[in-house]
């Protein structure tokens, strides 16, 4: 009953975090949308309206917010981390008022809608982005419905572009693309309709925008990979390295066990990288899938009590529920290389345990293996191509050699 009473004690002690973060942030919408008309010197009556435009959608934002962090709609772990959300937020508004002080080609919004939907989602990213975006419309002298459209298609391109990112992190298309259709949407809006002679000159103020969206934008990815996407880098370290104390228990128990846990790590490792998948995620996988025996039978039960006792990463335990998962199709394509690992291992050793002398055919040998993985039907709800299982049968082709430490 004690540990009922601390977790409904600490669940009632984050709602109430939550509610005044939501009645701060709600209120610093209206007073600095209000202080933003008296500043531009706007009539009474527009400033009425337009603190009334952003209390509404500043509600519908923390509904959104509120509704999609209970139903698990928050990307990443953001549900757990509405605070990062929260302060960017109140960042991002307090510039919203200063950016009518410059050109309008000068306005990071791609920046600011990506940031803000990498801390939330795509919608409220779009939502979120879109009401400061207003704002600035409204207050801007000469600004209108076209600055509005260009940022907010542009925004949409940003977060479209960023949208799951994984741990293999690849941004650099992304940042690229992203760049390109806001200095495309800059050129068309603001360099082509201006009634001057062409010049360099007129790109300035586009190309000073590309150059602060690409600055903002490469500073809050950093932080991203670090703080979110691998932020269990170091955990996965300390499971990879062969000295691990679970690694060194399982050694100690069984050294038959062990040494097929590190040769089918070896195996999802390569063939993780030539898929481009999370090697360093592979390589667990490989090294703890057959942990359970620890605690006597290789049952989930025991693998999922001893991933608690030793931390695993949540991707980790997700891999090793799914490839243990009884009478389950593999979804997965990361359960798929485990899966045809572990199978080229065991059938490998058990080749040499009955000849230790035996000349193997491995090209016949990993066809038959595989054929018999296709047609038994474990692949069919997989989201792997076969072209991509074609690609870790030449893995382990090429890997020949290696074989020989199963003798």
């Amino acid at each position: 009953m004690l540990v009922k009473k601390e977790e409904i004690g600490t669940a009632g002690m984050e709602e109430n975090k939550n509610a005044k973060r939501h009645v701060l942030i709600f209120f610093l919408m209206g007073a600095v949308t209000a202080a933003a008309g008296y500043f531009y010197g706007k009539e009474y009556i527009e400033v009425v309206r337009n603190v009334i435009i952003s209390l509404m959608g500043m509600g519908v934002i923390l509904y959104l917010l509120e509704y999609d962090g209970i139903m698990k709609g928050l990307d990443y772990d953001n549900g757990e981390h509405k605070e990062r959300f929260f302060l960017i937020f109140a960042v991002s508004l307090l510039c919203t008022v200063v950016f009518p002080l410059i050109p309008a080609a000068g306005w990071p919004y791609l920046s600011t809608f990506i940031i803000l939907s990498l801390f939330s989602n795509s919608l409220i990213g779009i939502l979120s982005g879109a009401l400061l975006l207003v704002i600035t419309v409204l207050y801007g002298n000469g600004t209108g419905i076209t600055d509005f459209f260009l940022y907010f298609i542009v925004g949409f391109i940003g977060i479209i572009l960023f949208r799951q990112l994984d741990e293999t992190y690849k941004v650099g298309t992304r940042v690229f693309l992203s760049l390109l259709a806001l200095l495309v949407a800059l050129s068309a809006g603001y360099v082509l309709l201006v009634n001057e002679i062409f010049s360099l000159q007129l790109f300035l103020i586009p190309v000073i925008n590309l150059f602060v969206s690409l600055l903002l934008i490469m500073v809050v990815l950093k932080y991203f990979s670090f703080a979110v996407i691998h932020k269990y880098r170091d955990r996965y370290m300390d499971l990879n390295d062969q000295e691990c104390p679970l690694l060194a228990a399982l050694k100690e128990k069984d050294k038959d066990e062990y040494f097929h846990a590190v040769h089918t790590a070896y195996l999802c490792d390569r063939a993780a990288r030539r898929l481009e998948l999370d090697d360093v995620l592979m390589k667990a996988g490989g090294y703890y899938h057959r942990i359970g025996i620890l605690k006597g039978e290789n049952t989930w039960e025991n693998i999922e009590e001893i991933g608690k006792e030793y931390k695993f990463p949540p991707n980790l335990t997700k891999l090793l529920r799914e490839y243990n998962a009884k009478d389950e199709a593999l979804i997965s394509k990361e359960a798929v290389v485990l899966k045809l690992s572990d199978t080229v291992i065991s059938v490998i050793k058990s080749m040499f345990k009955k000849d230790s002398n035996v000349i193997l055919n491995y090209p016949l040998l990993l066809d038959a293996i595989f054929r018999k993985k296709i047609e038994s039907g474990v692949l069919d709800g997989s989201i792997i191509t076969m072209q991509e299982i074609n690609k870790i049968k030449k893995v382990f082709l090429e890997e020949k050699l290696y074989y020989d430490f199963l003798r």
